[in-house]
């Protein structure tokens, strides 16, 4: 089915100066470490444990870690799915908020960007730093 996928996508002019095939091969490589780094992670629950009684604070702490990590890639993994359907629908490389193209750099640097840099500033919440 890869073949047929790449076939659909070859003609694809793109904004980012990769042809639509270079472009699903990227998504595809970037989509196969995610995959290999979830599964290098294991099953996430303890089978030998007996009770909560024998669980200590700092085991609880690395299986919190474990999951955000674990949620975080599968986060990713579906960032890279969604980008591959825009790619297939002839969407891929403008932005889903305001349809603008998306900066060359941006997908150079997140193949799977789905927001141009002002959307994408605008659903993030503002960090405020300060100094001590």
């Amino acid at each position: 089915m890869d073949g047929l996928l790449l076939q659909t996508v070859e003609g694809l002019g793109e904004p980012s100066g990769l042809s639509g095939c270079e472009i699903w091969e990227w998504l595809e490589s970037e989509k196969e470490d995610v995959g290999r780094e979830i599964l290098s992670e294991g099953p996430l629950c303890d089978s030998g444990m007996t009770g909560v009684q024998g669980v200590e604070a700092s085991d609880e702490s690395d299986r919190e870690i474990e999951w955000r990590f674990r949620s975080q890639l599968e986060g990713r993994l579906r960032e890279i799915n969604e980008a591959e359907d825009r790619l297939m629908a002839g969407a891929y490389g403008h932005c889903e908020d305001c349809g603008v193209e998306i900066d060359k750099r941006r997908l150079a640097a997140d193949p799977a960007a789905a927001l141009c840099i002002t959307c994408q500033k605008r659903t993030e919440p503002e960090v405020e730093f300060c100094t001590l």
